[in-house]
């Protein structure tokens, strides 16, 4: 009998100290992620605004799609830096506004309105944007973006 006791002992001491743990993960906060998102937004701003072109590919990751209107989609990091090299050289600032956020500690859904202004400061264009951001080593990235101007569309020429 006590042969039996011990190891039913030692097993049910077992069983008990594997079964629930308590986590002392932090719950996830919207509100801060939507701090974290406009400074993110703040940092897109400011690259536009620098013609920072390394600096904007870096608030991509590595995979990233950016899905510009009437063209072709945009693939990967290396790829989002020469895309905007043109672009740099006519538009003198952008201003992002966050509409909505939603979403859990590792990625965001992000939708708003943007704004493109030549350096001069004339407002050239205005739209809406959809974005979903990852976390990456602790820093919200974006893995995928999509816009198009609230401009009428020009006529395609046949």
């Amino acid at each position: 009998m006590k042969k039996l006791i011990l190891p039913l002992f030692l097993g049910s001491l077992l069983f008990t100290s594997c079964g629930s743990k308590t986590e002392n993960k932090a719950a996830f906060n919207l509100d801060s992620a939507k701090v974290e998102l406009e400074a993110w937004n703040v940092q897109f701003e400011s690259v536009v605004k620098n013609k920072d072109s390394v600096g904007f590919a870096n608030l991509y990751t590595e995979d990233a799609v950016r899905m510009p209107p009437n063209s072709a989609e945009i693939v990967g990091k290396a790829n989002i830096l020469k895309s905007v090299v043109e672009p740099f050289k006519v538009i003198g600032s952008t201003n992002l506004t966050t509409v909505d956020v939603w979403g859990d500690e590792n990625t965001l859904t992000t939708t708003g309105t943007y704004e493109h202004f030549l350096p001069d400061g004339k407002s050239v264009e205005k739209g809406k944007y959809m974005g979903v951001l990852k976390r990456v080593d602790g820093k919200l990235i974006s893995s995928r973006d999509i816009w198009n101007s609230d401009n009428a569309a020009e006529q395609l020429v046949k």
